[in-house]
C-alpha cells in the first residue's frame, strides 16, 4: 500500500529552499544595506563635524560587519553540506 503524503510534505517539496536557508540570505541581504547605511550616516557625521557621532557609527558599522561575516560563514556551510 503507497503511503499518502500530508499537504506540508508536499509543499515543504516544492520549495526552492529551505526555511533556513531562506532566513540566512535574507539576513545576509539585510546585513548589508545596513552597512550601506551606515557608511551614509558615517559621511553625514563627518560633514557635520560630529566626531562622536562618527565614532559611534563607524563601531556600529564594524560590529555589522562582524555579523555579515558570520551569516556569509553560516551559507558556506551550508552550501558545503548541499543544504542550501
Amino acid at each position: 500500500m503507497a503511503q499518502t503524503q500530508t499537504q506540508a510534505q508536499k509543499t515543504s517539496k516544492q520549495q526552492p529552499m529551505s526555511d533556513v536557508a531562506y532566513d540566512l540570505v535574507t539576513m545576509l541581504s539585510e546585513c548589508g544595506q545596513t552597512v550601506e547605511i551606515l557608511d551614509t550616516y558615517i559621511e553625514d557625521a563627518k560633514k557635520a563635524k560630529e566626531e562622536n557621532l562618527r565614532s559611534v557609527f563607524e563601531q556600529i558599522r564594524s560590529d555589522e560587519m562582524r555579523h555579515c561575516e558570520l551569516l556569509r560563514g553560516a551559507v558556506e556551510d551550508l552550501c558545503r553540506q548541499a543544504k542550501f
